[in-house]
């Protein structure tokens, strides 16, 4: 019951992956080509941002004392009819009032049930003794990150092709969803807590001092500094530096994407993150760190990219023993809130470095800024596996008792 239930999470996860990736890639270049602004087609990626935050603080609250399948049910409910509302008022005049508030309140529900479908999929997998966490989550991020290629890919073809009417594939992918969460087993839910407190500065500091959690905290702060961050510098440099063209652009996604899927089929496939710590860091090191050096070090366009493809090939490693390692040490009563916590400080990681970033490469060039990332990858993979020292010598003690 527990593998089907696993499953069925997976295809919920993935075809709600791929109506978003769709809407995400599109819409923006839709809006440029109804405002001729760069204002709002940039401004909605800050959005995802934005929303992140909010729904990630708030959600924790709920996940951890409410049913999940009547959570994800109502967010995706919701969200359908957010996006058919979104769509009625493209034809009005002014529709672009209402854009930005439909889309931060589209993504925060996005980001509410996808949090819940984590924290739910964690827990049903942790419970089989036959099932590495670790092994799980690159299974079902093959399934995702495949989406999401697709989705990147087909994104703007697809709004570019039906217009505005692009928009209700997402309201359809909210629906089918929806509709395959009510078919789950009641039975099958998250362990509730009774524990009324709120996201507050009060519950961070709890989160902190856990020795293994505070780890745990920064390697995702840095993480949501690296590699959006990187990304998104990626586009920037490959336009402003090395002058390609879209076909460049469109192989730059495209091969991250291959990459990232290709490296979570290994993991879910052999014992690779079974095997030593030592050999996972290094590997680790090696292929994260090594792909941006040799990002920063290009001279061409096309070694840019085989450093882009090395370092995407090395992030599932580390983010998804993070993952793993992060919901094994939380309290079986607090998984929602803690995983707020942690999805909240990699988003202001982002939103933080990101500014910070673009300052960067403007006074001190590509190859400088590379390497401050470089070492920043290095002190966030020797953060993590840092942990597994720490756990070795002490027990991990529930966080409520720090109170």
């Amino acid at each position: 019951m527990l593998n089907n239930a696993v499953n069925r999470l997976i295809l919920v996860d993935t075809i709600n992956t791929l109506g978003t990736a769709i809407t995400w890639t599109g819409l923006p270049i839709f809006a440029l080509n109804l405002t001729g602004s760069f204002l709002y087609a940039g401004s909605l990626y800050l959005t995802e941002t934005i929303a992140g935050i909010i729904s990630t603080i708030v959600s924790g609250h709920f996940i951890d004392k409410v049913s999940s399948k009547k959570m994800i049910f109502t967010s995706f409910f919701l969200n359908c009819f957010v996006m058919i509302t979104l769509f009625s008022l493209l034809s009005f005049k002014h529709f672009i009032i209402f854009l930005f508030p439909l889309m931060i309140l589209s993504q925060s529900l996005g980001h509410f049930a996808n949090l819940c479908i984590e924290v739910w999929f964690r827990d049903l997998t942790i419970k089989d003794p036959n099932i590495g966490l670790a092994r799980a989550i690159s299974k079902k991020n093959t399934f995702t990150t495949t989406c999401k290629t697709v989705g990147f890919t087909i994104g703007p073809l697809i709004f570019g092709i039906l217009s505005s009417y692009a928009i209700l594939i997402d309201s359809a992918s909210f629906l089918v969803c929806a509709f395959l969460i009510m078919r789950f087993d009641e039975k099958i839910q998250i362990e509730h807590s009774h524990d009324t407190t709120w996201f507050s500065l009060a519950y961070l500091k709890r989160t902190l001092k856990d020795k293994i959690l505070r780890i745990y905290f920064f390697s995702h702060l840095l993480g949501g500094m690296i590699g959006p961050v990187m990304t998104s510098l990626s586009v920037y440099i490959l336009e402003g530096h090395f002058k390609v063209a879209d076909f460049e652009i469109s192989i730059f996604w495209l091969v991250g994407g291959v990459f990232v899927v290709l490296s979570n089929m290994i993991l879910s496939k052999s014992r690779i993150l079974s095997a030593s710590k030592v050999f996972l860091y290094f590997l680790t090191v090696f292929l994260v760190c090594g792909g941006i050096v040799i990002m920063g070090a290009s001279l061409s366009w096309i070694f840019f990219i085989v450093g882009f493809a090395i370092m995407t090939m090395g992030n599932p490693v580390i983010n998804n023993l993070l993952s793993a390692e992060t919901f094994k040490a939380i309290p079986p009563y607090e998984k929602g809130k803690v995983m707020g916590v942690m999805e909240a400080s990699a988003d202001l990681g982002t939103l933080s470095f990101m500014i910070i970033s673009w300052g960067l490469i403007e006074t001190f060039g590509i190859f400088i800024t590379c390497m401050i990332i470089a070492v920043m990858a290095i002190l966030r993979i020797t953060l993590f596996y840092s942990s597994f020292k720490i756990k070795s010598d002490i027990p991990i003690e529930n966080i409520t008792k720090n109170l």
